[in-house]
């Protein structure tokens, strides 16, 4: 059940009611859609709006978000590409994925919701043509210097690149200033509201 009054306290964000509309019809479809193809885990799909859909709507947290334009990498089941996309109709957001599973979903969804501003695409970002994004995003994909490599072509000359981490990211981040000497990072944490201490981050990369 999507509680306004938790995105309201977590996230200061206010959602208009067509907004609410659609992220309940997001989670009756995913679950419905998830009885007959695994896109998520049971345990998941019992915290789908605590884990998943607050967890996408965190971005709101970097105080530079505005972006034009977002290319989601590895876009799964749609955290965040699919709830950024209800929430930010303004904005245009690439879903790139290279499982037909998840690429079925996400056309699924963007058909049943209406979703305008949302791209599906069925490739490998490494692959793809350079899209020119204002921002990167990835969350649950793979390596933060993995995914950038791959990505970092589709950002504009003043693009940002986030990636959402647990809390132990420490060695990635390490991993990558060998590369990338000049690298920093912005790093936002916060916690998600379940029972049990989630803790995650945003980090944001500077070069």
């Amino acid at each position: 059940m999507i509680k306004t009054e938790i995105i309201q306290q977590q996230l200061n964000l206010n959602l208009d009611s067509t907004v609410v509309k659609k992220l309940e019809n997001f989670e009756k479809f995913f679950l419905e859609y998830n009885s007959h193809t695994n896109l998520m885990s049971r345990n998941d799909c019992s915290v789908l709006f605590e884990k998943h859909i607050i967890d996408s709507l965190s971005i709101v947290k970097w105080s530079d978000f505005n972006p034009e334009t977002i290319l989601d990498v590895g876009a799964g089941g749609g955290f965040p590409s699919v709830i950024l996309a209800i929430c930010f109709p303004c904005i245009k957001i690439f879903a790139a994925d290279s499982r037909i599973k998840k690429i079925n979903f996400l056309n699924y969804i963007k058909d049943k919701l209406e979703l305008n501003n949302l791209s599906v695409v069925y490739s490998r970002v490494e692959e793809l043509n350079p899209l020119g994004v204002d921002l990167i995003v990835s969350r649950a994909v793979g390596k933060t210097l993995d995914v950038f490599e791959l990505s970092k072509k589709h950002l504009n000359k003043k693009g940002r690149f986030l990636i959402y981490k647990a809390k132990n990211y420490s060695i990635e981040l390490e991993d990558f200033k060998k590369k990338y000497k000049n690298a920093n990072f912005e790093i936002i944490p916060y916690k998600l509201p379940l029972k049990e201490n989630y803790e995650r981050n945003l980090i944001i990369l500077n070069l």
